[in-house]
């Protein structure tokens, strides 16, 4: 992963909310979310996507197929993981992943 972008990612989730939201309406633009196999009817009234910014779904519990490495928002920013809808943020996975090795360590 890029470095700058994500530190750019991490310099966006630090943001009032209300700029959170201004470009998370301006990613939804390019967000690919509704197209992917594991998004739900459901997600359409809720308004949900940008699942790799604001993290887990309110309402997909099942993974079924990601397509979260095709979005152009994953690419600019040097995203790794995946299932975003699933299991939270790209900042929420990279902390659990963290959190992980470091138990790893006690043990």
């Amino acid at each position: 992963m890029d470095i700058h972008a994500y530190a750019q990612l991490m310099q966006v989730l630090d943001l009032s909310d209300q700029e959170k939201q201004t470009i998370i309406d301006k990613r939804t633009g390019q967000c690919i979310c509704p197209q992917c196999p594991t998004y739900k009817e459901c997600q359409a009234p809720a308004k949900e996507a940008v699942f790799c910014t604001i993290g887990k779904s309110g309402c997909i519990t099942k993974e079924v197929k990601c397509i979260c490495s095709t979005c152009p928002f994953a690419a600019e920013f040097g995203l790794k993981n995946m299932f975003y809808c699933t299991r939270g943020s790209e900042k929420q996975q990279l902390l659990l992943e963290t959190m992980q090795v470091r138990s790893e360590w006690v043990r």
